[in-house]
């Protein structure tokens, strides 16, 4: 006697799809959440240039191979001339000074660098961000005062 499916062809198909959205469903809910996006922005700076940015995340990172802490200051400057402009660095320098040098001094381990990435618009850090204006800099620490270095 040969082995009848209750389901037809469609119906195995409808149930593989619906098995295959539980399984989605249980792997979404152990990805971290993140509560506002890329992150949460903080009250209004005023810069040095006259543009305002917004602090979004300070975040130290563990270089590979090197194993140095590197404390990351990342702003959201909305007004962020495009690259290749004359751009014054004057903004970088006063974020390094006024939020990262009193963040390295309280943060667990001193870290080799202070990078200021400033933003026009927030996005995930390590992601592409086509179209979404960028500009970095790096400053090591000697007595409390942030000296440029190249990345």
């Amino acid at each position: 006697m040969a082995f009848r499916s209750p389901l037809s062809p469609l119906g195995w198909i409808a149930l593989l799809a619906s098995v295959a959205a539980a399984v989605l469903s249980i792997v979404a809910m152990t990805l971290p959440r993140v509560p506002n996006g890329p992150c949460t922005l903080e009250e209004a700076h005023a810069l040095p240039s006259g543009r305002t940015g917004r602090l979004c995340e300070v975040l130290t990172e563990t270089q590979p191979f090197t194993e140095t802490d590197w404390l990351v200051l990342r702003m959201v400057v909305p007004d962020l001339p495009e690259p290749g402009s004359q751009a014054d660095h004057a903004d970088h320098d006063w974020v390094c000074r006024t939020i990262g040098v009193p963040a390295a001094e309280t943060g667990a381990s001193r870290p080799s660098r202070i990078v200021v990435q400033l933003m026009s618009e927030p996005f995930p850090r390590g992601e592409p961000a086509p179209g979404i204006t960028q500009s970095i800099e790096a400053y090591s620490i000697r007595s409390g005062a942030c000296i440029w270095e190249l990345l």
